[in-house]
């Protein structure tokens, strides 16, 4: 009886780690029981080791174990792309590239193969137009993955360009617009900029300051920022209303104006507009993890006012910085 409880633990335990990494791999499509009649215990020990050694940042021995796997399954994506992952880890780039490609051979639908060769070509100074010469660049879910890949690494350029290759979908409409937004949130954060100039005029010095920026009227997008931001602070709910939807209108990818929305509709009691308005807004929120918090704030009291306090602590848990 010891004996089946102890089994029953170890595989319990091991279904746990197999669960975590597989869950991603779409070769692994049924369920955990069926993976287990699939392999040998042998195996199964050794890809739980590789795991237990991956997870304690002890990166040879994880590799020693992946390829004890390997022998045993030469032709196993998920093996090889874990593989790849502790190479990675190791700095030995290009076996994670050897890998990965293997990997990326047997299923190239699978995005997280491709992310292990993009990274590990990254690592070696490899450019784009290098990993397009070593996977199969006609399959189009392929494609998709590459330009998501892209656009998750802040390579927004390279992603839209990838787009251009991609046939229409609402995948490929869905990424187009945050890939723009991005670009475009890009360029308004460095369309500001301050210069100092130092002149000398008859033994006096002068340093001179100037702030330039690409729009200088009242309805630049710095300038709505900091109206939103005055009449947020004076809680005038109507005038900040007003003021974010003409914001939108005139900048659509910023994503503070759709803070603002939804906070002037919470202020209103319009609380299921507030939650759309910064569900939408989230979307557009790249690396501020501040404005984030903001977000997950004001959704979570439009949920707190609905009556719904579960709702309101899913969001409230993704808060990174307390106030």
């Amino acid at each position: 009886m010891k004996s089946t409880c102890n089994y029953f633990l170890r595989t319990t335990t091991l279904l746990t780690f197999l669960v975590v990494s597989f869950s991603y791999a779409q070769e692994i499509e049924n369920s955990a029981d069926v993976f287990l009649e699939d392999y040998s215990d042998n195996f199964q020990e050794a890809f739980f080791e590789g795991l237990k050694q991956k997870g304690i940042e002890n990166y040879d021995r994880a590799v020693n174990s992946f390829l004890t796997c390997q022998k045993l399954e030469p032709k196993n994506a998920a093996v090889a792309n874990e593989l790849a992952k502790a190479y990675i880890q190791g700095k030995q780039y290009s076996l994670a590239q050897e890998q990965a490609e293997l990997a990326l051979k047997v299923n190239p639908d699978n995005m997280w193969y491709l992310q292990s060769l993009y990274t590990s070509l990254k690592k070696q100074y490899k450019n784009l137009s290098h990993l397009k010469e070593i996977v199969p660049y006609d399959n189009e879910k392929l494609k998709e993955n590459l330009a998501h890949i892209l656009y998750l690494e802040r390579n927004y350029n390279e992603a839209k360009n990838v787009l251009t290759e991609v046939k229409d979908s609402p995948f490929k409409t869905d990424l187009s617009t945050k890939v723009q937004a991005a670009i475009d949130q890009r360029g308004a954060s460095s369309s500001s900029f301050t210069f100092t100039s130092t002149t000398t005029t008859n033994n006096t010095t002068k340093n001179t300051t100037a702030k330039q920026t690409t729009n200088s009227n009242s309805n630049s997008a710095f300038n709505y920022k900091s109206r939103l931001k005055f009449t947020l602070k004076q809680k005038n709910f109507v005038f900040l209303e007003t003021t974010a939807k003409e914001a939108l209108e005139a900048y659509p990818s910023q994503p503070y104006f759709y803070y603002a929305l939804g906070a002037a509709y919470n202020g209103r009691k319009k609380h299921r507009a507030a939650i759309e308005t910064l569900k939408t807004g989230l979307d557009y929120v790249l690396d501020d993890i501040r404005l984030a918090d903001d977000f997950y704030r004001e959704i979570a009291a439009a949920y707190t006012a609905m009556g719904n306090p579960a709702k309101a602590n899913m969001y409230l848990i993704k808060v990174k910085f307390k106030k």
